[in-house]
């Protein structure tokens, strides 16, 4: 992708962009045909450098130009007016969207998702909030391998904007599990995956504070943790949320009491799911004072509820990704360690895995399709992230997968 710079000379809040905004480093600021939502979010725009892919250029300059002639054509316009003209940057003002919309890619999607995480009382936060999950989950449908690849990899690996990776994979993991709880009804999935994905907005300052810190809680973190589920769900209901299945699960996600899930009422049984999909993805997330656990042992602490008896929601859960999900390390009995790739089509199935590392403990110079099948490349044990020194190629990778990777589908249990 080429960046080029654009003037904010025209940038207006309400206008729906004609390209989608970038900073310096081409993240997605502003999606294209989102509407800059206020003169706050205005404000942190004027403030750094902005710049659009060139291939949007064309689209920039296409208004301006139907500007200066309908300037031209008025006959009014002195020639000073016509020089010192700036776009009104509008999407309604540029030729019709293509029939063929552009795939979603994640890092928009993420930045869109740590907006509207970082502040509920954005304007339409929570028709937003909606389109954006709605817009994850599409991508989770058509790709569900190698979105499981990207955040579970990502969460051992990347501690960067930990509050949004975690909802998101929270997100996406009770979306797989839900359908599985007792009583399951197909207009639960709204409720759980916005509950899921916004759970912790009472506290995602301190969340990314916490990645960071060496120490344990002080007394006031400690209180602001205990704290955050009522808090998220004021904030909320002052973002116009009055769903109660969506607040309740949220209200609960950290105290959901155990025990057969049919006899809870349903904001109770999501909020269970969320508690267990919320510790698992924690267990695999590596953090300043904790190193990430392996996928197993992860499973091992989202299969067991507090009392340690087996938990419905945490089987729902694993019986979605198995103990070796795609983006979890493990160890081969030849010694390699790989990664990998798929989720097995039932528990007994083999596992699609890529060698990276060898025996010694050094980078393969070319990685290797294994197959687990066979003594030599047993599956031996999971492998913490944080024992793993190869930075792979999640994209070259899933190149060499044999059968590509799968669309959404259900292991069988």
């Amino acid at each position: 992708m080429k960046l080029v710079p654009i003037s904010p000379d025209g940038l207006e809040p309400g206008f729906p962009l004609p390209f989608s905004l970038r900073d310096v480093n081409g993240r997605v600021l502003v999606q294209r045909g989102t509407p800059i939502a206020d003169r706050q979010q205005l404000g942190y725009l004027l403030a750094r450098a902005l710049f659009i892919d060139d291939a949007e250029k064309g689209l920039a300059q296409r208004q301006l130009n139907a500007q200066v002639d309908q300037m031209f054509r008025s006959g009014d316009a002195t020639l000073g007016e016509i020089a010192a003209l700036r776009p009104e940057y509008d999407q309604r003002a540029t030729e019709p969207a293509p029939l063929v919309e552009p795939p979603l890619e994640w890092p928009d999607l993420e930045s869109r998702a740590r907006v509207l995480l970082g502040d509920t009382r954005a304007a339409r936060w929570m028709p937003r909030l909606d389109e954006l999950a709605d817009d994850m989950l599409k991508r989770l449908e058509r790709h569900v391998d190698a979105t499981l690849l990207r955040f579970i990899h990502m969460a051992g690996h990347q501690p960067e904007n930990y509050p949004t990776h975690h909802a998101i994979l929270v997100m996406l993991l009770c979306a797989l599990a839900g359908p599985r709880l007792p009583g399951w009804q197909s207009e639960w999935r709204r409720p759980l995956t916005r509950a899921a994905l916004s759970m912790n907005v009472g506290m995602t300052t301190l969340q990314q504070e916490l990645v960071r810190q060496a120490q344990p809680l002080s007394p006031m973190q400690r209180a602001q943790v205990d704290a955050h589920a009522l808090r998220g769900v004021e904030m909320l209901k002052a973002a116009d949320v009055d769903d109660p299945l969506w607040l309740g699960a949220m209200r609960h996600h950290h105290d959901a009491p155990n025990g057969p899930l049919a006899k809870l009422e349903p904001a109770i049984r999501l909020a269970r799911l969320i508690q267990r999909a919320d510790r698992y993805a924690a267990r695999l997330s590596t953090r300043r004072n904790r190193a990430a656990l392996s996928a197993k042992a992860a499973a091992q602490a989202a299969f067991f509820d507090e009392g340690g008896l087996p938990d419905e929601a945490g089987q729902a859960l694993l019986a979605e990704t198995g103990l070796h999900p795609p983006g979890a390390w493990v160890k081969l009995a030849c010694g390699e360690i790989a990664l990998v790739m798929k989720r097995q089509s039932h528990p007994t199935a083999p596992l699609t895995v890529i060698s990276l590392v060898n025996r010694e403990g050094l980078p393969l110079a070319v990685p290797a399709v294994r197959n687990t099948a066979m003594p030599k490349f047993k599956v031996e044990a999971g492998v913490p992230s944080g024992e793993v020194r190869v930075q792979p190629n999640l994209e070259a990778l899933q190149k060499m997968v044999p059968g590509g990777l799968s669309p959404l589908m259900s292991r069988v249990a």
